[in-house]
């Protein structure tokens, strides 16, 4: 079964990496909020009801990172590019997902 904390472990390098991204446990629940560095304000603010959630909200805000992390955000992201990020994804998707089955058995 997925947890908010093999979410968390998963994403740790890339939360480490992104000091724009932050996950806050709220009296709700986790919520990802992400820092606009030029307007000195939050831009994104995320609630997390579920693992899921997590999951996919960081899935985004990692792709999102990578995406400019390669383009230098001058550029749209080339097929291969593309591909590449795609992978990653997947990765990170199936790493969550082989970490709960562990737990789970």
């Amino acid at each position: 079964m997925l947890t908010n904390k093999i979410v968390l472990e998963v994403f740790s390098d890339y939360l480490n990496r992104n000091t724009d991204f932050e996950v806050v446990l709220t009296s709700r629940g986790y919520t990802v909020m992400g820092f606009d560095n030029h307007r000195q304000d939050w831009n994104t603010v995320d609630y997390c009801p579920t693992p899921e959630a997590l999951r996919d909200s960081l899935l985004n805000a990692y792709e999102s990172f990578r995406e400019l992390e390669i383009t230098g955000g001058d550029r749209d992201l080339t097929e291969k590019e593309e591909a590449k990020l795609a992978k990653e994804r997947d990765a990170l998707t199936e790493l969550c997902e082989k970490e709960a089955a562990k737990c789970s058995s």
